[in-house]
C-alpha cells in the first residue's frame, strides 16, 4: 500500500459502542456518532443538528435541520449524494446555537468555513467514504429487483443489526431485504457508473479536519462475531476529544483503544483506491465519460448481464491506460 501522507493525524484511535442500546442497534455500526448527536444536544453549547429522512416523490434521502434528539431519524447509512453544503448555506438562518453536522470526507472543510464565518459554533462528525452514488444508482437496484420505485415509502442501506443490509418498505406492506453489499448493489456500485465525478477523483478516505471521524471495523474478530455493532473511529481535534472523554466518564460509550494499524487493516481496500486515485486520473475521466454517456449508460445497464459486460470493458480499458 502506497504511504498515505495523512496517516497518524489522528489524536486518538478507539472502537467502541454506544451504552443506549437501542442506539446501537438502529446505527449502522455502534452508534457512537448517534450518541455524540444526542449527547452535545443535550448541552448549552449546541441546540441545532441534523438527521436525514427519506422522500417518497424523491425516492431519496433529504436533510433535515433538528432541534431536539426525538427528532432524529436513525436510518443507518446514507449512501447517496448529498449536497449538506448548500442545504446549510440556505438555511443557515435557521441554525440555533451551535450545530452538530455529519458529512462527508469532502465537505468538512466547506462547511466548517461557512459555519465559521457566521460565528456558528459547530461540531462536525464524518465517516470514511468510498464514494457516493447518485440516485440514478438506487433506482436501478430497484428496477433490477423488480420493485417499481413508486411504490417505496421507506428504504434504508444499514441498521438494525450489523452490518445488516438493504430494507425496502412498499405501499402495499411488503418490506424486502438484501445483505449487506451483495447484488444488486454491489453490482451497481462497483460499476462506476452512478458516481459522481469528483468521488472518481478523491484522494481522502477521512477527513482529519472533522472533529471526530467514523468507520466500520472490518478486522476478523468482529466480522466473525459482531451483529449488533462497534464503531471504530479518529479523535483529530482537542474538542473531540474533551466531548469523547466526558461521555466516556459518564458510561455513555464503552471504548477500547484502538490504532493506526487497526485502521488501516479495517479500511485498507479505501485507503488504496484513494491513494491510486491520483495515479488513474486518467482511467477515472474516461469511467466519468462513460457515466455521463446516456446512450451507453442506457444500454449497459438494460440488464445485470450487460452491467457485467460494461464491467469487462473497464478492465480491459484499465489494463490500456495504466
Amino acid at each position: 500500500m502506497k504511504e498515505n501522507s495523512n496517516i497518524n493525524k489522528a489524536l486518538a484511535y478507539y472502537i467502541g459502542y454506544s451504552t443506549d442500546d437501542l442506539i446501537r442497534y438502529k446505527a449502522s455500526s455502534g452508534g457512537i456518532g448517534t450518541s455524540i448527536i444526542k449527547y452535545l444536544l443535550s448541552t448549552s453549547e449546541y441546540d441545532t443538528s441534523m438527521t436525514f429522512v427519506y422522500d417518497k416523490e424523491k425516492c431519496g434521502y433529504i436533510p433535515k435541520l433538528i432541534y431536539d434528539f426525538n427528532e432524529i431519524n436513525i436510518c443507518g447509512s446514507v449512501y447517496q449524494d448529498i449536497d449538506i453544503f448548500s442545504f446549510l448555506k440556505e438555511n443557515i438562518s435557521s441554525i440555533k446555537n451551535g450545530i452538530i453536522v455529519t458529512c462527508m470526507p469532502c465537505q468538512v472543510q466547506g462547511i466548517r468555513s461557512v459555519l465559521d464565518r457566521n460565528n456558528i459554533n459547530n461540531f462536525i462528525i464524518s465517516f470514511c467514504c468510498s464514494g457516493q452514488t447518485t440516485l440514478e444508482g438506487t433506482w436501478l437496484c430497484y428496477r433490477y429487483m423488480g420493485i417499481d420505485k413508486s411504490q417505496v415509502i421507506n428504504m434504508q442501506y444499514r441498521g438494525n443489526g450489523w452490518p445488516s443490509g438493504i430494507q425496502i418498505e412498499l405501499f402495499d406492506g411488503k418490506k424486502i431485504y438484501k445483505n449487506n453489499y451483495t447484488n444488486p448493489w454491489r453490482l451497481m456500485h462497483q460499476s462506476k457508473l452512478f458516481r459522481p465525478k469528483r468521488c472518481l477523483m478523491c484522494k481522502e478516505d477521512i477527513s482529519y479536519k472533522a472533529d471526530v471521524s467514523l468507520a466500520d471495523p472490518w478486522l476478523g474478530k468482529y466480522k466473525i462475531s459482531d451483529k449488533i455493532g462497534h464503531t471504530m473511529f479518529l479523535i483529530n481535534t482537542e474538542k473531540g476529544l474533551a466531548f469523547i472523554e466526558e461521555m466516556k466518564n459518564k458510561s455513555l460509550l464503552r471504548l477500547i483503544d484502538s490504532s493506526v494499524e487497526d485502521y488501516i487493516e479495517a479500511q485498507g481496500h479505501t485507503i488504496m483506491a484513494k491513494d491510486k486515485a491520483s495515479l488513474e486520473k486518467k482511467f477515472n475521466n474516461i469511467l466519468s465519460k462513460m457515466g455521463n454517456n446516456i446512450l451507453y449508460k442506457k444500454i449497459m445497464t438494460l440488464s445485470p448481464f450487460m452491467l457485467r459486460f460494461h464491467m469487462l470493458i473497464i478492465r480491459i480499458v484499465y489494463k490500456i491506460v495504466k
